[in-house]
C-alpha cells in the first residue's frame, strides 16, 4: 500500500511542480497585478502543504492500521494531519480562485486530485 501511495501522489506532486515552474516564468512579466501572482504564489505554497499532508495523514492512517472497512486505527500523527490536509486543500482552491493564469489551473487541479488519489487509494485498500 505504501507504494501505490507513493506511485498515485506523483500526480498532486507533478501538477504542483508545474504550477510552480509556470509562476516563476511569468513573475518576470512587469504587466500582471501583483496581488494576483501573489494569490497564485499562495495557493501553489498551499498546495505543497495539501499535497505533503495528504500524503503523511494516508502513510500514517495506512502504519495505524486503518482500512476502509470501518474501525478506528490506533491514534497517531493522522489524527493531526487529517484536519490539516483538508483544510490545505480548500485553502488552495479558494486561493487559486482569486490568482491568474495557468497556474492557477495547475493550483486547483492539484488540490482536486489530492482528492481523488485518497479516494483512489481507499478504493485499492478495499481489495
Amino acid at each position: 500500500m505504501y507504494v501505490a501511495t507513493l506511485i498515485l501522489f506523483v500526480i498532486p506532486w507533478s501538477l504542483i511542480w508545474l504550477g510552480w515552474k509556470t509562476s516563476l516564468k511569468n513573475s518576470a512579466k512587469p504587466n500582471q497585478q501583483r496581488w494576483r501572482s501573489l494569490m497564485l504564489q499562495a495557493s501553489l505554497a498551499v498546495g505543497v502543504l495539501a499535497a505533503l499532508t495528504a500524503m503523511g495523514f494516508f502513510l500514517s492512517w495506512t502504519y495505524e492500521g486503518g482500512s476502509p472497512h470501518g474501525g478506528a486505527p490506533k491514534p497517531g500523527l493522522w489524527l493531526a494531519l487529517r484536519p490539516i490536509a483538508t483544510w490545505s486543500v480548500v485553502a488552495t482552491v479558494v486561493l487559486g480562485a482569486f490568482a491568474k493564469g495557468k497556474g492557477r489551473l495547475l493550483a486547483i487541479a492539484s488540490a482536486i486530485s489530492v482528492i481523488f488519489v485518497i479516494y483512489l487509494l481507499a478504493a485499492l485498500e478495499m481489495d
